[in-house]
């Protein structure tokens, strides 16, 4: 078989090779196919001219069902091959993990029309389009082996990958296939996107340093605010364009730091939550001057999760982002609705599941959890005999029995007694809670303290998520009983009494963590909470 070359170029200075077969002897390259990874079909080596095959035991099964006939001799397929690695490299994998410069390589020893060269290309080619395959429906990285509480359901593939992939690239080709398994999803296409644009931007030299020795305020001059408007520019987010020199001193109107400036900068600090005071501080310098590769991690993070997750969601659920301290409902009929919200702290982290919320709690009690009572309540009561009665606690002993506050020994280490707060707008939980009994005590719930939803950091509760907007919340998850409406859920309210209301229809939940995610046209970026980028980055590396 004679090889020609040809670049094929994608876009970021890595060049890759598209076969062009002239001629074709196909029975002397199935004999090497057959050799190389032996009679029985059966893998003698997990390499092949010292490239690891990743799909060591399906490769050998694939071409077993083909009889060992090459699979990457028409120049079509070769072609499509190539275009859907590419693809891949653009949903935040990278060109390595496709074999791209092996393929190179033996591409070019293919090209003196050996059948061992040529037997070597098609099998590592396989050993690519498997790889891809796989880490589009499953990711590269396995959650469950980096988060103990990880309980989200597994794709399952019920046919035979082997016998899928020789269907498709004997019958629709291997883009056919790509395209069925392919991430269908809003907000993971916009992340693609992001990806392709903050590539672009590092292509381009990735933003400078913002000189960050001095607090800048709305209405400074310094030198290091031409620096910001430079950053902004970069990263394509200034929209506010330098005033004109109209200072008696003759200051370079790129020095100020004017009122539209300031615009700009607390649209940056909402992005990425912080405090959108416009005052550019530790923090707000710390995601100023993270590089543009910083960002594109996060994407390709975010991609990765999103590869976990957005298969098996079904046409209505509720997803909250612990990391963006947000919540949304998505309903069937596509409609997205989304309120702030306040997730656990770094101490006291929410953790990563998934379960299905059955009702909700109106007026509920709040049985405060062990830890918290050892952590918080009970130096407050030592300190305060007060703050009890004050704050509608009752006590209970081992036995549950209500028993009186002053029956209790409250400098021991265990006093061996259980705090329940009764209902009322002062409870901890507001007045209504959404429960999905899980082992962590964790679930969504109103607040008493509404003000700590102005903050755009808000990683701030023992573990539990807190909505804004819990009313509205629980007339959406009622929607299609005939029996709820407003009134019916004010009265509830109204009469002190805790209640319980079941769904019409069990909605899943996903305790989710996205460090960066798309909102409209916006990139939003959170500089891990929880510090759990980095082994997930750490997996996608290798």
């Amino acid at each position: 078989m004679h090889i020609q070359l040809r670049l094929f170029s994608f876009g970021f200075a890595i060049l890759f090779l598209l076969i062009l077969p002239v001629q074709t002897i196909a029975a002397p390259v199935s004999e090497q196919i057959k050799t190389l990874l032996d009679a029985n079909g059966a893998a003698t080596s997990a390499k092949v001219q010292n490239t690891s095959l990743d799909a060591k035991i399906l490769v050998p099964r694939f071409y077993e069902q083909r009889g060992f006939a090459p699979a990457w001799e028409d120049a079509q397929a070769v072609e499509e091959l190539l275009g859907e690695l590419k693809f891949g490299v653009e949903q935040g994998f990278e060109p390595e993990d496709f074999h791209f410069l092996k393929l190179q390589e033996l591409a070019a020893a293919a090209q003196g029309g050996g059948t061992e060269a040529q037997a070597m290309f098609d099998i590592v080619a396989t050993d690519a389009a498997v790889k891809l395959i796989h880490h589009l429906v499953f990711g590269k990285v396995d959650p469950a082996a980096l988060h103990d509480e990880w309980n989200f359901s597994k794709t399952v593939i019920e046919q035979d990958p082997a016998v899928i992939l020789n269907e498709y690239i004997n019958g629709e080709g291997f883009p056919a296939l790509i395209n069925r398994i392919a991430v269908d999803n809003p907000q993971y296409r916009m992340l693609v996107g992001a990806l392709a644009r903050y590539r672009t931007i590092a292509e381009q030299g990735g933003w400078p340093h913002v000189p960050d020795q001095t607090v800048l305020k709305p209405g400074m001059t310094d030198p290091a605010v031409a620096v910001l408007r430079q950053r902004f520019a970069a990263e394509g987010v200034l929209r506010a364009m330098a005033t004109d020199a109209t200072s008696e001193n003759n200051i370079d109107p790129h020095w100020v730091y004017d009122d539209k400036l300031a615009e700009d900068v607390k649209a940056f600090q909402t992005r990425h939550g912080l405090e959108a005071d416009g005052v550019i501080g530790p923090r707000t310098f710390l995601s100023l001057n993270q590089p543009v590769e910083d960002r594109i991690n996060k994407i390709r993070l975010s991609l990765e999760r999103g590869r976990w997750l957005m298969r098996e969601t079904g046409d209505e659920f509720v997803l909250v982002n612990i990391a963006g301290a947000r919540t949304y409902l998505v309903k069937s009929d596509g409609t997205l609705w989304t309120t702030r919200s306040i997730t656990g702290s770094a101490y006291r982290k929410t953790p990563v599941f998934r379960d299905e919320i059955k009702y909700m709690e109106f007026n509920p009690t709040w049985t405060v959890p062990a830890s918290i009572f050892r952590k918080d309540k009970l130096s407050r009561i030592r300190k305060d005999p007060g703050y009890l009665s004050r704050n509608n606690y009752i006590v209970r002993n081992s036995n549950g029995q209500v028993i009186p506050t002053n029956a209790v020994n409250w400098s021991a280490n265990n006093p061996g007694v259980t705090l329940v707060q009764k209902p009322g707008p002062e409870n901890a939980l507001g007045l209504v809670k959404f429960m999905f009994p899980n082992k962590y005590s964790v679930y969504l719930h109103d607040t008493n303290d509404k003000g700590l939803f102005d903050r755009n950091e808000r990683n701030l509760s023992s573990g539990c998520v807190r909505l804004e907007y819990p009313f509205e919340f629980a007339n959406l998850l009622m929607e299609g009983d005939p029996e709820w409406s407003q009134e019916k859920m004010q009265a509830i309210l109204d009469s002190g009494k805790t209640t319980r209301v079941d769904l019409p229809n069990p909605i899943p939940v996903l305790l989710t963590y996205w460090t960066a995610w798309v909102e409209g046209d916006q990139v939003h970026f959170r500089e891990d909470p929880y510090q759990r980028d980095g082994p997930i980055l750490e997996a996608l590396k290798r």
